[in-house]
């Protein structure tokens, strides 16, 4: 195989490229959603390593934190957690480097000269991973949430629990795997999709607008190549003319002959210098289009290749010109009869007179008169041209012709002159405001229209055939201009005169040629860009929603689930003041299950800011006589409020927990000493003088995360806030009391184990972002796509309609025919001026155009099914409907002319 051939077997290859990438796309996607699967559906289930440094306070040894952390300290990674008593050195708290392999340390002593309570000491727990994230120094504020779980769970009587807790939390900060979003994840998995997706849109639009373009260049090429094998033939008929024109006698025959020749054979020149440059046109858009190894001839060739759009118009004005030339070069010598070629241009200018005489309310009688007869004059000269030509030839009939054509530019002059004082008489009236009705693009457009009736459809323009019979008027321009003009200034008077916007004519109504793609769901590419930008924002706001420290809604519905009270029930006082005890039960009788949950049950009602518990909650409440387990000081800072020691209420934690185990067993943990999970203990105090108060409550669910709230209120149990008090107005019920505290404590939960996101926000809107882009802007393409489907389909149908009606009217004009020829010639005729030949021409041309509109919807109805589609066949359609409604037209006025002539008779 040679070089050229393994170039052709590249480029082919090259064509599949994206289906092929596409693919690849699809499987990385396939690929992508088994990950994201992996890391959505991911539970932590590697263990959690403790080293215990010998027996540590508040219960902690290795084998009742071992005991703790069994079945509940698991991580997405391993690691080991080191545990001490002595504070940090700078290098293990600082630079990560920790003894015995530990990945995390935590040191479980507080001075007692300086509690960090408030504000934790972060020398007390370090990490030995460089962690990453938008905080100036992610480890620092990872050792502030390690040191901070642990003082929640001491504060809240966990002993072992607590070394547990700041491991769990540790997890969350620095092994916690990586981003388990399923936002993320699913726009991820999907992007490639997306991306493959909308790479087989765009591929397959491509391959529509390559074939779009390849037709289009046939189609040119096609009309090339027959003008390129005709231009011997063209040639011949110069010089047949040529020999013709050289037979001349006189001398006026022999310079109107020498004219003639000369001025065929520059058009001969001219169709054959735009021919080659063509050619060498064709060639390089052959190498463009079609095989980028097309030799193309350097001399002469263009450096770019031609627009399509421009080869294709120019190819299609080339035709025209040889057309025109073939005729003109026939006609000059005498070899065709010229009714047919001049009736064609002689009918875009009667059709424009005749529409503008059904406008006698703009005329005056004088001009319906003269374009009356200057209209009969013309169509007499058709009808001259007919008949004097075709039966002789030579130099004699050249003669005759070129005084026919001088006869022809004088009569169309003085119709021209007659129309343009008309048009400049009328433009005079219109008002300010509507000269928009007369713009140049709807004067063209109606311009082509006259030409295509003219032609039966065959021709938009009729420039080339006027120039080559040099029938282009040296100065003006021609009659059929001037007509409408004077039809867009009526329309534009109508428009004035009613208040109205005149409608614009939009062309041909149908959407034709597309050589370049049809992207519109592109070009409103800020609708899938809102989307997208929506989407970005909508996922960060759900990951700072529910990276929230506060404003959460609540969504606790459990009741609590069992109230206990352990103690003396006469130590709880009854109130002090004698209308609350008329008005409230007896204070006990409210430390019940059902007082408990219907006050909760109210509270959270009245509240949108409080909800029930989020977990099952069994409840201790133990009767406390305070003076008997810490000692009260009273609080300088709050009038009336006391203060307990921390350190005290610790050590108070371990025989409180110790007398409810006693009388409620199983709500402690015997490995651990610590509150089991699904238990609480709510410490009741009581004072000697008779007033009552809650501390802290102990739970068994282990405070975890980044600012939990669990535990960490050490105030509520060092400064408890006491009601019955002497002298109080009103004092809450012990039962409301446990209630309110119980509310707090469903808030509190669902404030734990908060996690910080390792996910950056940026990175998740622009992955949504890019994913929504893609997806939308991919959806709205196929469904546009699809839509154009059924849209083309259903005009389709209806121009198959269109083409059975014109069928139908095609018939009536045929069966009619007889009876057109009556009123146009025997009635019509006998009035135009010229003993009927200006009527003969009309009809003429009239039968002329039927025949061709005729031949041009047979050749439409035998069209294969396949063929009966798409916007050139539409637009075909479309115009043999426009030509067919201007005889219809025409026809009715010729018999209504007809009638109101044989009824002025009568």
């Amino acid at each position: 195989m040679g070089d050229k051939g393994r170039r052709k077997n590249a480029l082919y290859r090259s064509k599949w490229m994206v289906p092929v990438v596409a693919v690849a796309l699809a499987a990385l996607s396939a690929g992508l959603a088994q990950v994201a699967q992996a890391h959505i559906l991911a539970q932590p289930d590697k263990p959690i390593t403790f080293l215990v440094e010998g027996d540590l306070p508040y219960g902690i040894t290795q084998e009742t934190v071992d005991a703790a952390a069994r079945g509940r300290a698991l991580s997405y990674e391993p690691f080991t957690v080191l545990v001490v008593e002595r504070e940090l050195t700078w290098d293990e708290y600082e630079n990560g480097e920790l003894p015995r392999g530990a990945d995390v340390m935590v040191s479980v002593g507080i001075d007692p000269d300086d509690p960090d309570l408030v504000l934790p000491d972060v020398s007390r727990a370090s990490v030995a991973k460089r962690l990453e994230g938008d905080d100036w120094n992610p480890n620092y504020s990872a050792a502030v949430d390690i040191r901070e779980a642990f003082l929640n769970n001491l504060t809240q009587g966990q002993g072992p629990g607590a070394v547990v807790g700041a491991a769990l939390t540790a997890a969350s900060r620095a092994f916690d795997g990586g981003p388990r979003s399923p936002v993320l994840w699913v726009s991820l998995a999907a992007l490639p999709l997306l991306v493959g997706l909308f790479m087989m849109v765009l591929w397959a639009r491509y391959l529509a607008r390559e074939r779009n373009r390849r037709r289009t260049f046939s189609r040119a090429r096609l009309e090339l190549a027959r003008v390129v094998l005709e231009l011997d033939i063209l040639e011949a008929h110069v010089d047949i003319a040529g020999a013709e024109l050289d037979r001349g006698a006189d001398a006026r025959a022999r310079n109107v002959a020498k004219d003639v020749n000369e001025k065929l054979r520059k058009d001969w020149a001219a169709i054959r210098k735009e021919s080659l440059k063509l050619a060498h046109e064709e060639q390089v858009l052959t190498r463009e289009l079609l095989d980028p190894w097309t030799r193309v001839h350097e001399r002469g060739a263009p450096e770019t290749p031609l627009d399509l759009a421009e080869f294709a118009r120019r190819t299609a004005a080339l035709r025209r010109r040889a057309d025109a030339l073939v005729a003109a070069s026939s006609l000059r010598v005498g070899h065709a009869a010229g009714g047919t070629i001049l009736g064609r241009i002689a009918l875009t200018s009667t059709l424009a007179v005749d529409d503008v005489l059904a406008r006698p309310e703009l005329l005056s009688e004088k001009e319906i008169e003269s374009l009356g007869r200057q209209r009969r004059d013309l169509l007499a000269l058709v009808r001259e041209a007919d008949t004097t030509f075709g039966d002789d030839n030579g130099p004699e009939a050249v003669v005759r012709h070129i005084d026919l054509m001088t006869r022809w530019r004088e009569a169309e002059r003085r119709l021209s002159v007659t129309l343009a004082r008309i048009e400049n008489r009328l433009e005079k009236k219109i008002p300010r405001g509507t000269t928009s009705h007369i713009a140049a693009g709807a004067l063209d457009r109606r311009l082509e229209d006259r030409a295509r009736i003219a032609t039966g459809g065959a021709a938009e323009t009729l420039d080339e055939l006027r120039s080559s019979l040099d029938l282009t008027p040296r100065k003006g321009l021609p009659p059929a201009h001037h007509a409408e003009r004077i039809l867009l200034i009526a329309d534009a008077l109508d428009a004035a005169r009613s208040g109205t916007t005149h409608p614009r004519r939009s062309g041909s109504g149908i959407r034709v040629d597309k050589l370049a793609p049809d992207f519109t769901p592109l070009t409103i590419a800020g609708i899938p860009l809102v989307a997208a930008l929506i989407a970005g924002f909508v996922a960060t706001s759900a990951m700072e929603r529910s990276d929230a420290t506060y404003g959460r809604e609540l969504t606790g519905d459990v009741p609590l689930a069992s109230l206990e009270v352990v103690g003396d029930p006469t130590l709880l006082p009854t109130y002090n003041n004698p209308e609350d005890a008329e008005r409230e039960d007896p204070n006990i009788e409210t430390l019940s299950l059902d007082f408990v949950r219907d006050a909760m049950e109210r509270t959270a009602q009245r509240s949108d800011d409080d909800a029930l518990l989020p977990e099952r909650i069994d409840l201790v409440v133990p009767l406390l006589p305070i003076d008997d387990y810490v000692t009260v000081r009273s609080n300088p800072e709050v009038e009336g409020g006391v203060k307990l020691d921390y350190f005290e209420v610790l050590e108070a934690y371990a025989r409180i927990k110790t007398e409810v185990e006693a009388a409620v067993p199983g709500t402690l943990d015997p490995a651990t000493g610590d509150v089991r999970a699904g238990h609480a203990i709510l410490p009741f105090w009581i004072r000697d003088d008779g007033s009552y108060g809650v501390g802290l409550p102990l739970t068994g669910t282990l405070s975890t995360g980044t600012e939990s709230r669990l535990g960490a209120y050490d105030f509520l149990a060092t400064e408890p806030r006491f009601t019955n008090e002497p002298g109080e107005d009103w004092a809450n019920p012990a039962g409301w009391v446990v209630a309110s505290e119980m509310i707090k404590l469903g808030r509190q939960l669902e404030y734990n184990d908060l996690r910080v996101s390792s996910l950056s926000p940026a990175t998740l809107f622009w992955v949504v972002a890019l994913a929504t882009w893609t997806g939308v802007q991919t959806l709205a393409m196929i469904v546009w796509s699809l839509a154009q489907l059924l849209l083309r389909g259903a005009g389709s149908r209806r121009t198959r309609a269109q083409l059975r009606e014109l069928r139908a009217k095609l018939n009536a004009l045929a069966m009619g025919l007889d009876l057109s020829r009556l009123d146009a010639v025997a009635v019509l005729g006998t009035a135009d001026g010229h003993r009927g030949r200006a009527a003969e021409a009309d009809q003429q041309l009239y039968e002329t155009v039927l025949f061709t509109a005729w031949r041009e919807v047979q050749a439409l109805e035998a069209l294969p099914r396949r063929e009966q589609r798409g916007p050139e066949w539409r637009q075909r359609v479309e115009r043999m409907s426009a030509v067919i409604d201007a005889l219809a037209v025409r026809e009715a006025g010729v018999a209504e002319r007809a009638l109101v002539l044989v009824r002025s008779y009568s």
